[in-house]
């Protein structure tokens, strides 16, 4: 018996390499040979199953990369309730190999053509001094139409421009807390065409064109509230600029499977000023703020604190000299 088992190991050690080989060549072999592109409909109803029918996956082709352990999908296509449409050119997922040891969420998430722009997640576990598990997540956004996603997104707002986001966030996927996050926004040539809006308020505004070369916002989201660092809306060439600061109640709560903001109490400082001609085509918008004006020369300076809660009292706009 003991001659039997040393026999055979000496096998595997004197013909190791071969065995690696024969074993490499099987997966090469498998993968090659494997009909990847019969999995289109079988993972376009799992998903569809698993979400009990509210999201609807399409994709052209699939791939997947052994040496680099990244499955990819071209052409992709979703549909979910509120949100029709939203496509991307390629999604590439590169799950950790420690993560999907331990079944745990980590790794790379891409995503180029989206709303016109590339996306980049990346995930991996973060340091927890309490019982609640955390990660760290990393955001980064290029390029982003603001035209694109309001369409996918079915919003009012005519909004348009490049957007480029960076955030990093260290949260519990369950959010039993609330996620610590530091984010930087910068969107280029940012419009609002002439539009509408209706509010609680004062009912229906009319919001006149306003254009920004450059939107600018750095803030953090911790303990529940989102604090505005800095805050720049275009610059002394633009019709209209200025600067707005202050903070706002902010949480995250899951509502079936879905992440839904909610707006708190805010407190906002902001300070505009505007030209001559943006005076003279928006004078009833800027009529509400009368009260704030202070003129230098032809510039007229909109300073004021607007403050309120969603949920309970109205907004009260101060001015501030």
């Amino acid at each position: 018996m003991m001659n039997g088992i040393v026999i055979f190991f000496r096998f595997l050690l004197g013909n190791i390499k071969k065995i690696i080989l024969i074993i490499f060549l099987t997966i090469v072999f498998l993968f090659l040979l494997f009909p990847l592109s019969d999995l289109n409909d079988y993972a376009s109803s799992q998903v569809s199953k698993r979400t009990q029918n509210k999201v609807y996956l399409q994709f052209d082709q699939l791939h997947l990369n052994l040496f680099t352990v990244t499955l990819g999908l071209d052409q992709v296509t979703i549909d979910m309730p509120q949100i029709s449409g939203l496509a991307s050119n390629k999604v590439e997922v590169s799950p950790s190999l420690l993560a999907l040891f331990k079944m745990k969420p980590g790794g790379t998430f891409r995503a180029e053509g989206l709303f016109k722009g590339d996306v980049e997640v990346q995930v991996s576990p973060a340091p927890s001094t309490g019982t609640t598990e955390k990660f760290k997540i990393d955001i980064n956004a290029q390029n982003l139409s603001l035209k694109e996603a309001r369409q996918i997104l079915q919003l009012n707002l005519p909004l348009s421009g490049q957007l480029n986001l960076t955030a990093q966030a260290v949260a519990d996927v369950t959010l039993a807390e609330q996620p610590e996050v530091d984010m930087n926004l910068t969107i280029q040539r940012f419009e609002l065409a002439s539009t509408t809006v209706s509010t609680a308020m004062m009912g229906s505004v009319n919001v006149p064109q306003i254009k920004f070369d450059k939107v600018e916002l750095k803030g953090k989201l911790s303990n529940g509230k989102f604090q505005i660092e800095s805050g720049k809306l275009g610059s002394p060439k633009d019709d209209l600029y200025g600067e707005i600061k202050g903070e706002l109640g902010l949480t995250l709560t899951q509502i079936q499977g879905q992440v839904v903001p909610q707006v708190g109490v805010y407190n906002i400082t902001v300070d505009l000023k505007a030209n001559a001609a943006f005076q003279q085509r928006a004078q009833l918008f800027l009529s509400f703020l009368d009260s704030s004006r202070q003129m230098v020369g032809t510039t007229a300076t909109y300073k004021f604190r607007v403050q309120g809660d969603p949920m309970g009292q109205p907004f009260n706009l101060t001015p501030m000299r």
